[in-house]
Formats: structure tokens, C-alpha cells, sequence
């Protein structure tokens, strides 16, 4: 079953998604494929938190970005 990418908006603009990367729904500006890679980490940024000893689950980075904001405002 292929997935309809016109039923997804891009992350990071709103505009109607036309590919997956750095596991984002994207549309075709360059500006948010660079936004989702730098977000992501780069090529193999979730390799680099593993090898690190960090989490890669999203839920834990969510968590952790979260933390990082909140202590930045302190």
C-alpha cells in the first residue's frame, strides 16, 4: 500500500508534502529539507545520539528538548 503524500502537510511550512526525509513530511523547498536535517541531526544523527549513549526514541528527545528550553529561560 503506498502512502498518498497529498493527504500530509509539509513540518515546517504547512504546504502539501511531496516526500519523507530525516523522518519529516516534507514539501519541495529547500529551506525545510535543511530545517528537517538540521533537526534531525544530519545524515545518521540518530547514530550519532546511540553512539553517544542517548536515547534515539522520540518521545526522549522530545522530553530532553523540553528540559534544555526550560533551564535555557532560567
Amino acid at each position: 500500500m503506498a502512502l498518498d503524500f497529498s493527504q500530509y502537510t509539509c513540518e515546517y511550512c504547512g504546504a502539501t508534502c511531496t516526500q519523507v526525509l530525516f523522518a519529516c513530511f516534507l514539501c519541495d523547498k529547500k529551506e525545510c529539507v535543511d530545517k528537517a536535517r538540521e533537526d534531525r541531526g544530519g545524515p545518521g544523527g540518530h547514530m550519532k545520539r546511540k553512539a553517544q549513549g542517548q536515547s534515539i526514541d522520540p518521545a526522549d528527545i522530545i522530553r530532553e528538548d523540553m528540559i534544555k528550553e526550560s533551564s535555557d529561560k532560567n
